[in-house]
């Protein structure tokens, strides 16, 4: 164990000394028990530190979801519209060179729960997503019920649901967080902290962090001109989005304790705070592997992804990327999970350096 330790510990040095963070946390979970929870970096850098999670908020979005839908006995493959009836008129729309999207039918099924889950919607993705979110006005972008009303009557989907998969950073997860809030008529944050969180001793897990959580929050990395630098976010979770706008898919913020914690239930099946089959489905690849738009080698689940073929990854491991830096790695049939947390805007890649090397050492 003391050779793991040293061995991440090195990575840790090695990222500082290299500019890629200025500091982070790791922990494993081996057969189900914590062996590894240390932290690196200066003193801003401690066993108490909360950490942007980036798009690893994806992975806690899927189990609230999952838990309210068991719990109310609802299929995921219910159409989104039966939630929010604005997504019955949602269309199919094409990016024009110009930089205007032209609408060109109707898809053929509606929106599914279950499609926006495994990032198969045609949802706020590619270019022609990033064009539409970019011209969402700022006042639209303060709650998950306006920026949701506001994708059903302004976004286009890129292709028919079901027929791709293309990852939906933003508005397939609003959504999903939107519907928890329609059904449980509680705000999503609040939704997550009375039915996970706080039955998990998750005390750090927050989209609504105090004063004093905020403080505790690492500094955000960048390298620039070949020197590091602190980038002020400026009260934000993540960069430019208001804290009133709790964003499902980007913009939580937890400790290395609070996502052992979260780790350690979905290895053991829930832990009573969600029923084991809604787990496994979770973390089990769905798609057809033939489907266009998957990696090589790979699956989606549920708010993470899955190796099944020729990948880095042995096969059946699951993980959950964030851009920042953040990065969980699941294997539930040996009840192992190591996590890396960093928050750098250095290398915002799906496979940055910092999390390809940690994968080496504890694999």
């Amino acid at each position: 164990m003391q050779k793991l330790n040293n061995a991440i510990g090195d990575l840790g040095k090695r990222l500082i000394d290299g500019g890629e963070c200025f500091g982070g946390a790791a922990a494993i979970i081996e057969n189900g028990e914590v062996t590894v929870n240390m932290h690196f970096g200066d003193s801003r850098f401690k066993a108490d530190s909360l950490y942007r999670l980036a798009s690893v908020t994806k992975l806690f979005t899927a189990a609230a979801v999952m838990k309210l839908f068991d719990g109310k006995n609802i299929d995921v493959h219910t159409p989104v519209c039966d939630f929010i009836p604005s997504f019955s008129k949602i269309t199919l729309g094409r990016l024009n060179s110009d930089g205007s999207v032209s609408t060109v039918g109707k898809p053929s099924r509606p929106v599914t729960v279950f499609d926006l889950l495994t990032h198969t919607a045609g949802l706020g993705v590619g270019e022609l997503g990033t064009r539409e979110y970019s011209l969402i006005p700022s006042d639209v972008k303060t709650s998950l019920r306006s920026v949701t009303e506001y994708y059903a009557n302004n976004f286009h989907l890129a292709f028919d649901p079901g027929t791709k998969a293309a990852y939906s950073g933003f508005a397939g997860y609003d959504v999903l967080a939107r519907i928890v809030e329609i059904i449980s008529g509680d705000a999503f944050d609040g939704y997550l902290q009375n039915e996970i969180c706080r039955p998990l001793g998750m005390v750090d897990t927050t989209f609504q962090p105090t004063d004093e959580q905020y403080a505790r929050i690492v500094p955000m990395h960048k390298r620039i001109s070949g020197e590091n630098r602190e980038i002020d976010f400026r009260g934000t979770l993540f960069r430019g989005i208001p804290r009133t706008y709790e964003a499902a898919g980007a913009s939580l913020v937890s400790s290395a304790d609070d996502i052992l914690r979260f780790c350690r239930m979905l290895l053991n099946g829930g832990e009573g705070v969600m029923d084991s089959a809604s787990v496994r489905r979770m973390l089990t690849p769905l798609l057809d592997r033939s489907l266009e738009g998957l990696s090589d080698g790979e699956n989606n689940c549920f708010g993470c992804f899955a190796a099944v073929g020729d990948h880095r990854l042995p096969k059946e491991t699951v993980y959950s990327h964030g851009a920042y830096g953040t990065h969980i790695i699941l294997q539930p049939e040996k009840k192992f999970a190591a996590v890396l947390l960093v928050n750098s805007l250095s290398d915002m890649s799906t496979a940055p350096h910092s999390a390809l090397e940690f994968e080496k050492i504890v694999l």
